[in-house]
């Protein structure tokens, strides 16, 4: 299948807290991605990374 989201080694800090760390994943076509997680722990901040609304620090998307 092919792949239409690819995240791999995402990392976006804000001044000493790393809001996300390290984050790799992969969505194919078909396939569906829940992100789930107590406050704080980068959600959303992952996909604003992932539409271009935020600018991180290291990784690819």
């Amino acid at each position: 299948m092919d792949t239409v989201v690819s995240v791999k080694n995402l990392v976006k800090k804000y001044k000493n807290h790393a809001a996300v760390d390290d984050l790799s994943f992969s969505v194919k076509k078909g396939e569906i991605l829940g992100l789930l997680g107590p406050n704080g722990s980068g959600k959303t901040t992952t996909i604003n990374c992932i539409l271009s609304l935020l600018d991180f620090d290291s990784g690819d998307i």
